[in-house]
């Protein structure tokens, strides 16, 4: 196979010295709880750490033809079917987070809405998450809290093309980073110097046909699935410690202690807080301004004498990475790209803003062949796969994790073509993997597993069906994926279908062997 032919800038100086290699780790088991909580209007909501099960929903009333409609029914077909209006006072010093969100909400299907359904991801951890009150326009509302899901009962039905308001009052009691498996969900956390939020604000379901979308919370992957959402989010800090902020969006600095974060098409809104970060910035050849929050450690002198900054390589690579995946995927659709070291294991990746552990800048010692290079270039993948390009994390997860590793490959191949062996050795067939590539989270014993089959084997699938398509036509069809399915939830058929039945052909024996399902479209008669 010959390495594509892509015009990027390459990086100047290689270094010498072997990556680390991924942990892997037995993951607790996490017992559902089926306990119902049902809230009539102006009671206290006690915390929940459940594994979200299904809520049934109660078969409504008809609706008659004389029906009022909700006075907010004037929506335009250009706004976004969900925009959040967030203002949070954060105390850094000790981890507790207060929140108004004002969520507008669009009815976009052909049916009435009796009901909506929130997702809230730090309702999975016990004495996290306080719900105080819901409330519609001072109207409180009932609701259900069960697990990671709430259900809202609206105060009026909510007619097709018509928007209803929500509003939440919640505090968050930030939990300390495990030393675990639980580690790895440090994106939402603190540390001794940094606060991460990741998924701390509630989002609205996705409805799939008569279905608000949940999904049953376990340690081995991401179980979430989110639609694109307009955000607009005021943040004020609190308190004696005073940290600085990374967030995405555009920002806008209110006062000394505040900023406001304006943020379109997105599909969550991370943040993390440290008063110890070092931030530096790079322009990527396609204009994207990466800004890198790094720790002071991100620099230090090896026994030899040799003097080491991580944080140089992976704003380096980020920014290469940003501007390559442009060229190939499409644009990558915001001004902006954050990096921030994190103080828990690997990566997570958001929109607009991307954790790289503190582990790979601490085992960087000057060489491009490391996972600090792997793990940067595989989370700004992300931005495609994932935060461009959303897909069900808990079901279908090979459609972004499969994809953001191939693109390791993509952007060594561009960048660091000497490279390209030492990460097949060292990055997938050291493991041996095994396991069907389309396999849910909820068939794994261990995070190795995990990784072997979605991630590793997942990369081998990617590159057969690239040997039988051909380099041109195979990025043709990354790319035709990302613009096809922007701003959607994508599923295996969005993007098998985008091939021709000539193509599907020559693919059909490299899917039997990858897929429990190879997904076989035939020819209209």
């Amino acid at each position: 196979m010959t390495s594509i032919r892509i015009l990027l800038p390459l990086v100047a100086l290689l270094f010498v010295l072997p990556a680390c290699n991924m942990a892997s780790a037995q993951p607790p088991t996490m017992t559902p709880t089926i306990t119902t909580i049902r809230i009539p209007p102006a009671t206290a909501v006690p915390t929940l750490a459940r594994v979200s099960q299904i809520v049934r929903t109660p078969t409504p009333l008809p609706v008659t033809a004389t029906a009022t409609p909700d006075p907010r029914c004037e929506a335009l077909e250009s706004e976004a079917i969900t925009r959040h209006r967030v203002e949070a006072n954060i105390d850094f010093a000790h981890h507790g987070v207060v929140v108004v969100q004002t969520t507008h909400y669009i009815n976009r299907t052909d049916e009435t809405l009796w009901q909506m359904v929130f997702n809230i991801e730090p309702n999975r951890w016990p004495g996290v998450f306080s719900l105080n009150r819901v409330t519609s326009d001072s109207q409180e509302l009932t609701h259900q809290l069960e697990g990671r899901r709430l259900t809202v009962d609206l105060a009026a039905p909510l007619l097709p093309d018509c928007e209803t308001v929500v509003e939440l009052r919640f505090g968050l009691s930030v939990p300390p980073i495990g030393l675990d498996v639980t580690a790895y969900k440090g994106f939402f956390g603190h540390s001794q110097r940094q606060m991460n939020l990741g998924h701390w604000l509630p989002t609205v379901a996705v409805r799939q046909g008569e279905t608000w979308v949940t999904r049953d919370a376990v340690l081995v992957g991401e179980q979430d699935v989110l639609g694109i959402a307009d955000w607009d989010v005021t943040l004020t800090l609190v308190g004696d410690r005073i940290p600085m902020i990374a967030a995405p969006g555009t920002p806008l600095q209110m006062s000394d202690t505040s900023w406001r974060y304006t943020f379109r098409g997105a599909r969550d809104f991370a943040i993390s807080l440290s008063d110890a970060f070092v931030l530096t910035t790079q322009q990527a050849a396609n204009g994207t301004t990466v800004e890198l929050y790094s720790f002071p450690d991100a620099q230090f002198t090896l026994d030899d004498g040799t003097r080491i900054d991580s944080a140089r390589q992976a704003l380096t690579v980020a920014a290469q990475s940003v501007a390559l995946y442009s060229d190939l995927f499409g644009d990558y659709g915001y001004d902006r790209l954050v990096i921030v070291q994190g103080d828990f294991p690997d990566g997570m990746e958001h929109s607009g803003l991307v954790f790289v552990g503190g582990g790979w800048f601490q085992r960087y010692a000057g060489n491009p062949a490391s996972y600090l290079t792997l793990i940067t270039v595989h989370e700004v993948a992300h931005q495609w796969w994932y935060a461009r390009v959303g897909s069900d994390a808990a079901l279908t997860p090979w459609l972004d994790e499969a994809l953001a590793t191939y693109s390791e490959l993509l952007y060594l191949e561009a960048a660091y073509p000497m490279l390209v062996d030492w990460w097949w050795d060292t990055r997938v067939d050291l493991y041996g993997p095994q396991g069907f590539v389309d396999g849910t989270v909820y068939e794994f014993a261990t995070i190795r597993e995990y990784i072997n089959a979605v991630y590793l084997r997942g990369t081998r699938m990617m590159h057969d069906l690239r040997n039988d398509l051909g380099d041109a036509a195979f990025l043709d069809w990354l790319r035709a994926y990302a613009e096809a399915a922007s701003g959607q939830v994508a599923t295996p058929d969005t993007f098998w279908t985008l091939l021709t039945d000539e193509q599907l052909a020559s693919t059909q024996a490299t899917r039997e062997r990858y897929l429990r399902q190879p997904q076989v479209r035939h020819s209209s008669p």
